[in-house]
């Protein structure tokens, strides 16, 4: 009997299961979530940055200007954007380049440096007219949203 019982063994355990090397499933799957939270972490990088921006403090202030667009304020609309237009072209341009600039030649600077070919000169002459023309002229608001529109442009 004492024979026997030497014979006998403990029962080993099974080996614990290891979670690595992970089965090629799981790591495309690590892959894939890793790539996308970098593209998330890139685009909330570039949000956070053009919401610092001046362009999209311009922008704001643009729409600003359109939602309050009407017949009677068209005047100071036109004047202000004036004024918008300026900072523009100095911050994307030189203050060399544009600062000194008025009138026709101011103009045709702008239609030379617009990326989608407004034409300044013809459509753009009430912005530099508008702080000097006596009180009763005023454009249309037709007119203002298109110039405001074209300064959009300018901005992106």
């Amino acid at each position: 009997m004492n024979n026997l019982l030497e014979q006998l063994h403990d029962i080993d355990g099974l080996d614990a299961v290891s979670s690595w090397p992970l089965a090629i499933g799981w790591w495309v799957l690590i892959g894939i979530g890793a790539i996308l939270a970098g593209a998330l972490l890139v685009y909330a990088c570039r949000w956070v940055a053009f919401r610092r921006s001046w362009k999209h403090d311009t922008l704001q202030k643009l729409a600003a200007l359109e939602r309050d667009l009407s017949d009677e304020t068209a005047r100071k609309v036109a004047i202000t954007l004036s004024e918008y237009l300026r900072r523009i072209s100095l911050r994307r341009f030189s203050r060399k380049e544009c600062a000194g600039l008025t009138g026709e030649a101011w103009l045709k600077w702008l239609a030379g440096h617009d990326p989608k070919k407004f034409d300044w000169e013809k459509k753009g002459a009430l912005l530099s007219d508008m702080p000097y023309a006596p009180l009763q002229v005023s454009p249309s608001a037709h007119q203002m949203k298109e110039l405001i529109q074209a300064v959009r442009n300018w901005v992106r």
